[in-house]
């Protein structure tokens, strides 16, 4: 015979469960409100649901801007698979909640989803107009009887945080601010960063009034958290010790032979675009150790002319000033890091006299 206090415990559970279904467990014009209010909680503000199928409540109309879109509700459990599109009907995963490997390959697959603790993704016409991840689960009462979508902010409104994967969408889209224009997976692989970080970094300056239209605004501003952001990270050489060059002339080697392979950095990179500007040391960007050993010949005797080899964090088809340099928006970060008053003083140099950042702002 099974206890009363066991049934109790299990039909506790039970209740806690379908309370915690939230949109899987709501049809009609209920579940339109419950769509409409998620999405207004995960920041699109222009929205505006209507259910075309009350008794169903499968399918509704969404209207963003001046657009209207059909779109096929679609309840789904843990481990949801990426829907296969019916024509004229954009479908929209719905959840109690997705877990971030889950949330980040559905983004990254170009799939919509929305979900009872804040997570959403809406793509339409294959562009993403909208990406939310909250930062941590919403906590559940299982006394508390749950009548929607829980609220949970994901950052402050304006405010802008850019974390090692994020700072590198933020970088690409300053050295060649086009890119905001460009489709999702083009930037993520400029920026050598998943789709789903490409999403959540493009929110963020969204939020923060950075990025309109597919344009960058006021970029002067996103490049002063680009370069702080920079400042405070950790760099780390490629090399595990300390390496030199044989001779004053190895800047002029990577820029003559390097071939984009190896690319020049920092304060030699400045010296090159100053001419009253002279180093002996400097940085070089390179994918891996060996290219940049073997060009300059650099070894652990010390000389004047102290190397220190970076990794290229970045992809391919960002302008530079001049061949075989770094963009100009890395050699005035690599400046500010230095710190020291020559440094700063040349950032502020570079900043007026280089073209690219004179349009930054």
């Amino acid at each position: 015979m099974v206890s009363a206090a066991r049934i109790s415990v299990q039909e506790e559970g039970l209740f806690s469960y379908i309370e915690q279904m939230g949109l899987l467990n709501t049809q009609g014009e209920a579940l339109a409100r419950l769509v409409q209010q998620g999405l207004v909680r995960a920041g699109m503000k222009d929205v505006t649901v209507l259910s075309v199928q009350p008794s169903g409540g499968r399918r509704l109309v969404l209207r963003h801007g001046s657009a209207l879109h059909r779109v096929q509700v679609l309840p789904v459990g843990r481990n949801p698979k990426t829907p296969d599109d019916e024509p004229g009907w954009l479908p929209l995963l719905v959840s109690s909640g997705f877990d971030d490997a889950t949330l980040h390959r559905l983004a990254d697959a170009g799939a919509s989803f929305l979900d009872d603790q804040g997570n959403a993704h809406l793509s339409l016409d294959g562009r993403t107009v909208l990406f939310a991840q909250t930062d941590k689960p919403v906590r559940r009462d299982t006394h508390a009887k749950v009548t929607g979508l829980q609220p949970q902010a994901k950052r402050a409104p304006g405010a802008l945080a850019l974390n090692r994967a994020s700072h590198r969408v933020a970088f690409a889209l300053l050295a060649n601010p086009d890119l905001a224009a460009s489709p999702v997976r083009a930037l993520a692989k400029v920026a050598r960063a998943s789709i789903g970080t490409v999403h959540s970094t493009l929110a963020q300056l969204t939020d923060a009034g950075l990025l309109l239209d597919d344009r960058l605004h006021h970029p002067g501003r996103l490049l002063d958290t680009w370069a702080e952001s920079y400042r405070r990270q950790a760099v780390r050489p490629l090399a595990p010790r300390a390496l030199y060059a044989a001779d004053e002339r190895w800047p002029d080697k990577v820029r003559a032979d390097a071939q984009d392979v190896v690319l020049l950095g920092g304060i030699a990179a400045a010296a090159v675009l100053d001419d009253h500007v002279r180093a002996t040391d400097g940085i070089v960007y390179a994918a891996t150790l060996g290219p940049a050993v073997t060009l300059l010949r650099l070894t652990t005797d010390p000389t004047p002319f102290r190397v220190e080899v970076r990794e290229r964090f970045w992809g391919d088809g960002l302008p530079a000033s001049q061949p075989g340099l770094v963009p100009s928006v890395l050699i005035y970060g690599d400046l500010l890091r230095e710190g020291d008053a020559r440094s700063l003083d040349m950032a502020a140099n570079l900043r007026r006299n280089d073209a690219h950042l004179r349009t930054l702002g």
